[in-house]
């Protein structure tokens, strides 16, 4: 993913054709921060983790230069934050192959194994997406900040993300 989306501080992730984006859960494994451009685009697993401290949401009616502005002006260490956020949370997003997925290939086998190893520890056990639906679904969540029509951007210290409406007055 790395060399698909270059090194890029921001990956603006917008509306798919369906009603989630592919986009998003690359732009977690680029090293990038996520910016959506969807007003009704609810992000998964809000209920485990704030996604707000890892996630830009931009209003479709501001996309125009005031993002650039706000996306070039934003301090580094606040981007960085941002990123280190979305690596920390990034296996929750996967999916853990089933054990049936190598089908006596061994080497297929190993680079399993090293995935969990290196990059996703706890991947087949207890960290990644079905364990996270699993979680949600006992904890019944109705409504949530980051649900459609609601707005998220750091505030101006880069300390905590702040509420916005469409207009990008803080709420």
């Amino acid at each position: 993913m790395q060399s698909l989306m270059g090194n890029s501080r921001f990956c603006l992730v917008p509306r798919g054709r369906a009603a989630w984006s592919v986009r998003f859960f690359e732009a977690l494994w680029a090293g990038c921060v996520p910016v959506l451009l969807s007003d009704y685009y609810e992000p998964p697993f809000d209920a485990l983790f704030d996604i707000t401290e890892f996630v830009i949401k931009w209003p479709v009616a501001k996309i125009d230069s005031s993002l650039v502005e706000f996306l070039s002006t934003m301090p580094l260490e606040v981007v960085e934050r941002y990123a280190a956020a979305a690596h920390k949370v990034r296996c929750w997003y996967l999916y853990p192959p089933p054990e049936v997925s190598w089908l006596g290939n061994w080497e297929t086998r190993r680079e399993l194994e090293q995935v969990e190893k290196e990059i996703c520890p706890n991947l087949s056990s207890s960290r990644n997406a079905f364990q996270a639906v699993a979680e949600i679904l006992s904890r019944r969540v109705r409504r949530t900040k980051v649900a459609p029509g609601s707005f998220y951007i750091p505030d101006p210290d880069g300390n905590a993300a702040i509420a916005v409406d469409a207009q990008l007055r803080p709420l």
